[in-house]
């Protein structure tokens, strides 16, 4: 481990600075909105479940988007669709302020435009997982990911707080800064100077139907991946279901937004304390195993935050499970992008990223209705159930038991 060197963009490498820092921006705007959204749908409503409806709005974007994004990535210039889908996210928050501004903004509203915003987050990760991939060489990727790790927990650590800091101040403000960290995304975008074109296509152009299933066929043909895109599916829908359940809870008790932002907080700097230490453990542990860890340790730790109101210690309970996932995360994300060809990139992320959030949409809504009918405890408890059953699919299969550490994972296919 080279210290500090994890936790900020590779300063030899240009273009993957520009590429991390536009991200940074990004990620920034969307930290803040995780914990926004169902404050907004809670304050102009009154009830969990219209909340829990707003928040899912930029959930069944991002699905409904998922498959042509990776098709529009692998055919197109991934600098023209960087660019176009963050100005789209930047005019949906836009929107989505000047809307909260003149006190006209409903719940029809926010999913809409959470709609809009997360179809564009849909081209951005499979466009910008396949330009690290062209600016980064392949025995540096580990390296690059773990630092994308770094930056989404430092992202998580500033974004709550600041969110609900600016939400108390002005509903509107947390949807104006939003709007900017797009924009910023795109300007970033901008300064890459490696060429980000379209990968080299074939004489004849596969139809679009064909196109949009090839990068599930190449995920379903791969035991480790279908298992691990398994796991990834129930650890976000029980992730995202304990955040807005949590989030809930804590309104209903009449814990002040900014206060609930330092759960995050907490959480985010146990994760950028993981991120750090990621490369080494990703070298160093069988990446199978690691993951069975991390969801065990996981869904341990969060059972603590089912008996409790306390900001403070549902923080530390966080921190506790966020601790290991950069190193799982990096382990996954490395595999994947170096056994997938240069062609498929784009529709290997955005297929990955259907099969692992196809189901949080449900999240929000599930939490607004179970919350209504039985008590936080109780809610909490199912979804701490949910996430220790995730490991299942990892447990089940072989091949992803016994998938070990970089150095031993296969050579990258041509195909």
């Amino acid at each position: 481990m080279r210290g500090i060197s994890w936790v900020v963009p590779m300063r030899r490498n240009r273009d993957f600075m520009w590429l991390w820092s536009g991200q940074a921006a990004s990620e920034l705007g969307s930290s803040m909105s995780t914990l926004v959204f169902p404050l907004v749908g809670y304050a102009i409503s009154g009830s969990t479940r219209a909340a829990g409806l707003a928040t899912a709005g930029v959930l069944v974007g991002s699905l409904v988007a998922s498959l042509p994004a990776g098709v529009v990535v692998d055919r197109s210039s991934r600098r023209r669709v960087l660019l176009l889908a963050n100005l789209a996210g930047a005019a949906s928050f836009g929107v989505l302020a000047l809307l909260a501004l003149t006190d006209t903004l409903t719940i029809a509203s926010m999913v809409a435009l959470g709609v809009v915003s997360g179809a564009a987050e849909a081209f951005v990760g499979p466009a910008n997982g396949a330009a690290i991939r062209a600016v980064v060489p392949r025995e540096e990727l580990p390296e690059a990911l773990a630092q994308s790790q770094a930056r989404h927990h430092a992202a998580e650590l500033a974004g709550p707080p600041v969110g609900g800091a600016l939400y108390s101040l002005a509903r509107p403000l947390p949807f104006v800064v939003d709007a900017l960290s797009f924009v910023v995304a795109a300007l970033a975008v901008n300064r890459v100077r490696h060429p980000l074109p379209a990968p080299e296509q074939p004489a004849e152009r596969v139809p679009m139907g064909r196109s949009l299933l090839e990068g599930l066929r190449f995920l379903w043909a791969s035991p480790v991946m279908r298992a691990m895109m398994s796991w990834a599916a129930l650890n976000n829908l029980a992730s995202m279901y304990l955040t807005v359940v949590i989030t809930l809870r804590l309104v209903q008790a009449g814990v002040a937004p900014v206060a609930i932002g330092t759960i995050s907080t907490i959480a985010a700097v146990a994760g950028l304390a993981g991120a750090v230490l990621a490369p080494t453990i990703v070298r160093r542990a069988p990446t199978g195993w690691m993951t069975v860890v991390t969801g065990l340790v996981a869904a341990a730790a969060l059972l603590g935050t089912a008996f409790t109101t306390n900001v403070v210690l549902i923080g530390l309970w966080y921190g506790a499970s966020a601790l290991l996932f950069p190193a799982t995360n990096s382990g996954i994300s490395g595999y994947s992008t170096a056994i997938v060809p240069e062609r498929l990139q784009g529709r290997m992320f955005s297929a990955a990223g259907l099969v692992a959030n196809g189901a949080t949409p449900l999240a929000p809504l599930i939490a607004g209705l179970l919350l209504a009918e039985v008590s936080g405890t109780v809610a909490t408890i199912v979804g701490v159930v949910v996430l220790a059953l995730a490991v299942v699919p990892i447990l089940g299969t072989r091949e992803t038991r016994t998938l070990g550490r970089p150095s031993e994972w296969p050579v990258p296919t041509t195909a």
